[in-house]
Order: C-alpha cells, then sequence, then structure tokens
C-alpha cells in the first residue's frame, strides 16, 4: 500500500465471497494509540492478529464499527474484551454498557491522530465513514468499495440517501478511500464521481425497462444485469428495488396494490 500514511495499516480477514471480495479489511489507525475499524468476522485467529497489531502500535483506543452487518461487526465484542476497550457505533446501535454512542461530527482521538465521524446512510441507516482530516483519508467502509458496488437493500438501504451521502463524501476532498473491502482507492474525487454517474446510469435504466405492465424488481434484473454472476442476482434484485422506490417516491413510477412482492408501473 505504498503512498499511504504511516498511521495506517490493514488486516485482511479471512471471509471472502461474493459480496466480500476478498475479505473484510479491518483498518488500524493512529500513532502511540489506535482505533480499530471493522473486526471483521468472529474468527478468532484474526482478531489476534488485529490485537498483537494494535499492541505493537501502542494500545488500542477503541474498536469502531462503520455498520451493523455481520462482515464487519461480528467478531467487534470479542476484540473489545481482548483488548479492554469501548466498541463505537453509530448512536442507534449502542445498546449495551460501555458502548460508545456515535454521531454525525463526532471527533475520536487515538494518540496523536483524531478521526471525524460523518454518517453516510445509504448502504445501510447506521453506516458511518471516518475522515482522518490531517492524513486525508477517509475509511469508507460498504459506502464506497474498490473494484465493485455496495449492496442497497431496503428498508434498511436507501438510493436516495446513498446518493446524498456520496456528495457529501466528496466534498471532503479525500487523498485517499479506505474500502471495506477491496484495495485502498488514490482517486477518491474520480471514483465518487464514477459512482455517482454508475447509480444514475442504472436509475435511467431501471426507469426505461418499466413500462404500463407492472413489474417486479426481479423481472428486471436479467436484462440490467447481463453477464453478472448467477450469485449476485439477488443482491441486485435488492438495488433494483431501491432505485424503484426512490422513483416511486418522485412520482416517476408507481406501485400496484397488492401483496407480496412489490411491482411497479409507469403512472
Amino acid at each position: 500500500m505504498s503512498g499511504l500514511p504511516s498511521e495506517v495499516e490493514r488486516i485482511l480477514a479471512p471471509n471472502p465471497g461474493p459480496l466480500t471480495g476478498q475479505g473484510t479489511n479491518t483498518w488500524l489507525f493512529g500513532r502511540g494509540e489506535v482505533v480499530v475499524i471493522d473486526p471483521g468476522p468472529l474468527d478468532l485467529q484474526h482478531l489476534e492478529t488485529v490485537a498483537r497489531a494494535a499492541s505493537v502500535r501502542g494500545g488500542a483506543a477503541m474498536v469502531v464499527c462503520t455498520h451493523h452487518h455481520p462482515d464487519h461487526r461480528e467478531g467487534a465484542e470479542r476484540l473489545t474484551e481482548m483488548l479492554g476497550t469501548p466498541l463505537a457505533l453509530f448512536h442507534r446501535r449502542a445498546e449495551r454498557a460501555g458502548e460508545l454512542a456515535l454521531e454525525d461530527g463526532d471527533r475520536l482521538v487515538a494518540g496523536d491522530g483524531w478521526l471525524e465521524v460523518v454518517h453516510t446512510p445509504g448502504h445501510s441507516g447506521d453506516h458511518l465513514c471516518l475522515f482522518a482530516p490531517r492524513e486525508r483519508v477517509l475509511f469508507s467502509g460498504d459506502h464506497i468499495l474498490s473494484g465493485t458496488t455496495s449492496v442497497i437493500a431496503p428498508p434498511d438501504g436507501d438510493m436516495a440517501d446513498y446518493l446524498a451521502s456520496l456528495a457529501r463524501v466528496r466534498e471532503l476532498d479525500a487523498d485517499w478511500l479506505l474500502p471495506g473491502h477491496g484495495e485502498p482507492i488514490s482517486e477518491p474525487q474520480r471514483a465518487v464521481e464514477d459512482l455517482i454517474a454508475h447509480r444514475l446510469e442504472r436509475e435511467r435504466q431501471v426507469l426505461e425497462a418499466i413500462g404500463p405492465e407492472p413489474l417486479a424488481p426481479a423481472e428486471l434484473v436479467g436484462g440490467l444485469y447481463r453477464g453478472y454472476p448467477r450469485e449476485v442476482l439477488e443482491f441486485a434484485a435488492q438495488t433494483v428495488l431501491a432505485h424503484c422506490l426512490k422513483l416511486e417516491l418522485e412520482g416517476r413510477i408507481e406501485r400496484v396494490p397488492g401483496d407480496g412482492e412489490a411491482r411497479f408501473r409507469k403512472p
């Protein structure tokens, strides 16, 4: 990871898969004391590796989860026990005694560095990014990934929120994006612009594919995601649903009344 600030270290979790790529990136940030970001799965060998790396750097101030999905949070409680540190979460997810409830704009101090909490709903309602202004790096969790796009799965996922959060991240003007999966991104502005353009183009395709006859998102996936691996199509249908719900909210399509799977048509 040539070019990254020395305050940053990545430890790859052993949980590869269709949605996780090579695995979850557990990030350490700081010098003299660190913040551990996204412990990943409940894999003791991985957590022990993270704990050792934190110790080498001077110890851990806290463990932070960008959001509640298991590939990011499952090992969090066990790691905090190993490190003797608190677990920091979006305030609506902090439910246990000793957990730190984070809100947009909070500052997390570790050693001689600090991170700003940026609430970025879209992939999930509780999603947080963490920005280091001095080092100009943004830990982007699943908000922005490397080599793929995030699944937006309603009702927790929201496409309008996602696009608004992307616009907010663009304004931070980071030099590096450090995602929850995949390699560091060295051209953040281009990556965010490309992602916004991709989502708007997909929205255009969804709108074009919907006509006067009711269609369910799953019926649109085959045409919209032609050539994609079969194992990702179920998740793609969730993102298409998120597009449909945004278009419905804007009055550009309407939902057909009825039980079961949501179906949409042009008014």
